[in-house]
């Protein structure tokens, strides 16, 4: 967990960068409170809304340049589709569990050869976080430059400021993390994500944080299989929040399994359970031949009569 509290601190400073560059005030932060911090859900709730009060300052010039965006109305929850299996493909250089998943990563080239695979690739998923995960913003516009499809931005997001920079990189998409956020966080976060035109999948690991992403009003709903306490996978859990889910009214929502999945077995279980859109990152990221793993992969879908 000590990892996360590292993550935190340094969002500090991106944050006060950016409000360098979009005029936002960030008042009362103070990164020694997570010296000694319990890691609890609630702890971390309390940790990053009490001691994050900002309050946006009026920028006409920040407006304009979110009202000149053009986006193309590229919706990643348009782009899922119904009846096939739907991949968001990631794009990462490590991961806190794994160390470097790809050190010699090309953003452009995988980007490309992403793009290639349409037939069963309905986004892609950029992680920006510097620390742990060896991303970067800027690796959004790059992803552009190759791809047509809707764009992820995978970060640890906590402030309004954020969702703006998101939108001006390019991204279509944002994370938000429920484990690290208050509901009334989560809920003002993703009304802005939509005002400005974003779709926001929500991340979920308990049955807590599926009640929280239901009670925002999400519609993509993102099931992490990793806990981010100790980073280890559960592929049961999909299976387990699913079922405790059935007491909810969620015939509207789109579940999105993550982490761990590699195996089309695995994939045909939760087709079974009514998932069909997954989330894999290191899988794609670890493989010396990525063209031919995707080769393979939708080779052994449509095998399966899992896409087209």
């Amino acid at each position: 967990m000590e990892y996360l509290k590292n993550i935190l601190k340094n969002k500090k400073n991106e944050i006060k960068n950016l409000d360098t560059k979009c005029n936002f005030k960030t008042k009362n932060f103070n990164s020694n409170n997570y010296k000694n911090a319990d890691t609890s859900d609630r702890a971390i709730d309390k940790n990053i809304n009490d001691n994050i009060n900002y309050e946006r300052i009026e920028n006409n010039k920040h407006k304009q340049a979110v009202k000149n965006y053009n986006a193309d109305n590229i919706s990643l929850i348009n782009n899922i589709k119904k009846n096939k299996v739907n991949i968001i493909a990631e794009i990462k250089k490590a991961s806190p569990s794994k160390g470097i998943l790809n050190a010699g990563l090309n953003v452009g080239k995988v980007a490309s050869l992403y793009n290639r695979y349409k037939d069963f690739i309905c986004g892609i998923s950029v992680v920006t976080e510097s620390i742990y995960f060896k991303g970067n913003p800027q690796f959004i516009k790059e992803v552009r430059r190759f791809s047509d499809l809707p764009i992820l931005r995978k970060d640890f997001i906590f402030h309004e400021s954020q969702i703006y920079e998101s939108y001006e990189l390019g991204a279509n998409c944002i994370l938000l993390i429920s484990s690290i956020l208050s509901l009334k966080k989560l809920k003002a976060l993703y009304k802005k994500a939509n005002e400005i035109g974003l779709d926001v999948l929500v991340e979920v690991h308990s049955k807590n944080e599926f009640d929280k992403a239901v009670d925002c009003g999400a519609k993509l709903i993102g099931i992490n299989n990793r806990n981010l306490k100790n980073m280890q996978v559960n592929l049961n859990n999909t299976i387990e929040i699913l079922k405790y889910a059935e007491k909810e009214n969620i015939k509207d929502k789109i579940i999105v399994c993550e982490s761990g999945i590699s195996d089309i077995e695995f994939i045909k279980e939760m087709i079974r359970e009514g998932v069909n859109v997954f989330l894999i990152g290191s899988y794609f990221m670890q493989s010396s031949n990525l063209d031919k793993t995707l080769e393979d992969f939708q080779t052994s879908l449509r095998k399966n009569n899992l896409i087209i």
